[in-house]
């Protein structure tokens, strides 16, 4: 999939003297995980309290592969040629990715657990690559049962969306992958690295071990307040939804027009305990990871960053699931902790990008990388507060239905504090087909004041900073 580095690019990275410790790194990323702020998750809070937390943080695109390739290679979407992939970039030009940019740069680089969607891209970036296999996954490697009887069901219309079991810890893949992590981190403990951690939770089907279910038995789960679809808005494309491929629901979602049917309010409450017990779940597992760096006594030298590859909906908007450009799909957790910050303020409402990972890294662990990144350092923002330049982020999304009538739309997003503005472009004609814009200060996406006229100046400014962004790709 990536070209063979060539020797140039090599040379221009690795320029410092070999004997320099430089920090060590631990990326780690969920599957699926929104920014809950009532979801129970101390070991998180934790690391967010001694770190920077980043309640603006922005997903690229809300569909696993093109989000993972973008921000590990530290290049847009946009410069896909369909479906936010940049596959054919990547084919015609030399590129280093954030893994082999911190290898040829003297890190061991370790990639376990889901990473990028398919472990065997940009193999040649790791030291040491290491995944649960197909069988052990079933059918599908993003998901994750835990009981032998729900793996081994082949009909996806019967498969259960939740699952509590008090099955040993073991039976759990995400589990395994915190384990391997720890393992890793004895072997290494006297190596510069550079591991990435991806956890395959909260994703559906909501499995968590029956523990972490009864952290919520006293919790009074409520349905959304925007549980009702937008006015005069997602007119075009969300006509799809993850939730059909697990039972009950694949009857309520496999149609066009599912946004007209609604699920029951009992079910709606138990997905949403799955999934906060599912990301309590994470919680633990990267407890267990961060108990054993300070038990090696590597946590005055690690940086280390969790985060997921996109959001997540809850029923809000009525959808379940992600594939949007709107906000519930798009922000993300974002928590840097670098033992060395002198930071007097631990939350910031900067609009960043995962695309922003990449160069505030590298500048992290005082290098410099003269290759192309299409994100900027979050430095500035780290270090003194500085929001100049982080006032906004940008999305975009390109169904991968067979729909003739939507297959060559691409929407392109610019969120900011007041205004999710979307734009469908048809890559055909190479024009405008439909705008929506939304004001959200109080909260989601609810109703497109597009036709509004009063809006016109700042539809035409917010258009612009999507032209200028993607002109700034070429």
């Amino acid at each position: 999939m990536f070209k063979k580095i060539s020797a140039t690019i090599i040379l221009t990275v690795l320029f410092f003297s070999c004997d320099i410790k430089r920090p060590n790194i631990i990326l780690i990323i969920a599957d699926d995980m929104s920014t809950l702020e009532n979801a129970h998750t101390p070991r998180i809070d934790q690391i967010a309290l001694q770190g920077i937390k980043f309640t603006n943080a922005y997903s690229q695109y809300a569909n696993c592969v093109p989000s993972r390739q973008s921000f590990l290679t530290g290049l847009s979407p946009f410069r896909g040629i369909r479906q936010g992939r940049i596959d054919e970039y990547l084919k015609k030009n030399n590129h280093i990715s954030m893994p082999m940019f911190f290898k040829v740069n003297n890190y061991k680089t370790i990639s376990l657990g889901k990473v990028y969607h398919d472990a065997k891209q940009d193999k040649d970036a790791w030291d040491f690559l290491y995944d649960i296999s197909n069988e052990e996954n079933n059918y599908y490697n993003w998901e994750s049962f835990a009981s032998k009887k729900n793996k081994e069901i082949k009909d996806s219309d019967l498969r259960p969306a939740i699952e509590n079991t008090a099955l040993p810890l073991t039976n759990y893949n995400d589990y395994n992958i915190a384990e391997k992590a720890i393992e890793f981190l004895s072997e290494l403990s006297s190596d510069q690295f550079f591991m990435t951690i991806g956890f395959r939770k909260p994703h559906l089907p909501f499995a968590a071990p029956k523990k972490f279910w009864e952290i919520y038995d006293n919790v009074e789960f409520q349905k959304s307040e925007f549980d009702y679809a937008t006015v005069n808005g997602d007119s075009i494309v969300y006509m799809w939804s993850e939730l059909a491929s697990y039972k009950p629901f694949s009857t309520s979602y496999k149609s066009k027009n599912y946004r007209d049917k609604r699920i029951l309010n009992e079910q709606a409450l138990k997905l949403k305990k799955g999934y906060y017990s599912c990301i309590s779940f994470i919680d633990y597992l990267i407890g267990m990871i961060t108990d054993e760096i300070k038990k090696l006594g590597l946590d005055n030298n690690t940086i280390i960053v969790i985060t997921s590859d996109h959001g997540f909906h809850l029923g809000e908007q009525q959808i379940w699931g992600k594939h949007t450009n709107f906000k519930k799909s798009t922000n993300i957790p974002l928590i840097i902790f670098d033992p060395r910050m002198n930071n007097n303020k631990n939350i910031t409402e900067a609009f960043v990008e995962l695309l922003d990972l990449f160069p505030t890294l590298v500048e992290l662990a005082g290098l410099e990388n003269k290759g192309k990144m299409d994100g900027k350092s979050m430095v500035p923002i780290i270090e003194n507060n500085l929001l100049e330049g982080f006032s906004n982020s940008f999305s975009m999304y390109q169904s991968f239905q067979k729909d003739e009538n939507v297959k060559d739309l691409k929407s392109y997003a610019l969120h900011n504090k007041k205004y999710t503005y979307i734009e469908w472009w048809d890559t055909v004609s190479n024009t405008i087909v439909n705008q929506e814009l939304y004001d959200i200060e109080d909260g989601l996406e609810t109703i497109n004041i597009i036709s509004d006229p009063s809006t016109h100046e700042i539809v035409k400014r917010l258009s612009k900073k999507i032209e200028n962004k993607k002109q700034s790709l070429k």
